[in-house]
């Protein structure tokens, strides 16, 4: 029967194997012409050094430290329902932090520049703690994937790592002097609210489970009062050199990203989620928008900082098609690691 079983989940799995690998495909034709061509084919300038790249960075990491973080509630009784899909969701974590680590290899351009940050490290550098503690967060998923709950204070230690990385990403960002829009404490806690919704909306995705759809909700209410708060704050209060940027979102260029996001990101996933709970299309719906508003508040976030030299004048930052093609090469990769891993190694974690 487990013989039946398993070669019947092999050829379920075959269409999914197929669309992801001519995905990831795409991203290392994306790659390949960036290496060949230089960073004249992104769509990268003077005033914006940080795009769409960094943008999907986060998002994949956030994703994977949420995932891993539910796994954890589910196996310390903070959400039951969740206790049974441990593995999944740990080893969707892995594949979202795999896929994290290529889109940093798309960013910094030439893979030797890896090498050199692992040769002679800085620590005082932000960007390597961030590396090490992605590391870090990968390799304890996987523990935690095989071992599980048997060693009393794993599920601590593995979300502890994960919500480190999303919070250390989130000080990246805060600390940077340059950048007053990026200042400020709750920089690294809205990162990690947001890791959560993506992780929640990915879950609600792939299986209907009510609890967390009410979660999902809730941090979505969240996310759309902190904007209303920083929205009056900057207007009536802010410093000029955030305001002049705050303005590129709320009525400059950066507007249809900034308004289509809260609209379609925040409001209308929670309106699905709290008045159409009961339709399985509409909280798929509600995931897909919520997942997509996480990605373009992070892009928002990172091109409006960047702006600041540039206060009063239009963004051009357009995300080229060597971009996109290595952004949806990141979500096969992450997608690949993640059917591969579930048909080969669940049979040895369950035998532990």
């Amino acid at each position: 029967m487990t013989t039946v079983a398993t070669t019947q989940r092999k050829n379920n799995d075959l269409p999914w194997l197929v669309g992801l690998a001519v995905l990831f495909v795409i991203g290392i034709v994306a790659w390949i012409v960036q290496l060949t061509q230089g960073f004249a084919v992104l769509g990268l300038n003077q005033a914006v050094t940080w795009g769409t790249y960094i943008a999907a960075f986060f998002l994949l990491v956030g994703a994977g430290a949420g995932l891993v973080l539910l796994a954890a509630f589910g196996d310390l009784g903070a959400l039951p329902s969740l206790k049974g899909l441990r593995s999944p969701l740990l080893l969707g974590a892995v594949g979202a932090f795999v896929a994290a680590a290529f889109m940093i290899l798309l960013d910094v351009g030439k893979p030797e520049r890896v090498v050199y940050m692992l040769s002679y490290p800085n620590f005082k550098s932000m960007f390597v703690w961030d590396f090490y503690t992605l590391v870090l967060a990968g390799v304890l998923a996987l523990v935690y994937f095989y071992l599980g709950p048997k060693i009393k204070l794993l599920p601590w230690i593995a979300a502890i790592a994960a919500a480190a990385v999303v919070i250390v990403e989130g000080f990246i960002l805060s600390v940077s002097a340059a950048t007053p829009m990026w200042h400020g404490a709750v920089v690294p806690a809205l990162f990690l609210i947001e890791g959560l919704i993506t992780a929640i909306a990915i879950v609600l995705i792939a299986k209907n489970v009510p609890v967390i759809g009410r979660i999902l909700a809730g941090l979505l209410a969240v996310v759309f009062l902190l904007s209303v708060v920083e929205f009056v704050t900057v207007s009536y209060g802010g410093q000029p050199d955030i305001a002049g940027n705050y303005a590129l979102l709320t009525a400059g260029s950066l507007a249809p990203l900034f308004w289509g996001q809260l609209l379609l990101g925040v409001i209308l996933p929670f309106v699905l989620l709290v008045w159409f709970s009961q339709n399985r299309t509409a909280v798929i719906a509600a995931g897909v928008l919520a997942i997509l508003g996480v990605f373009v508040t992070k892009l928002d976030l990172l091109v409006s900082g960047q702006a600041i030299p540039f206060v009063g004048q239009p963004v051009t930052y357009v995300p080229t098609l060597v971009e996109i093609g290595g952004v949806l090469g990141a979500l096969g990769l992450a997608g690949l690691v993640f059917v591969l891993a579930n048909r080969y190694l669940p049979s040895k974690a369950e035998a532990k």
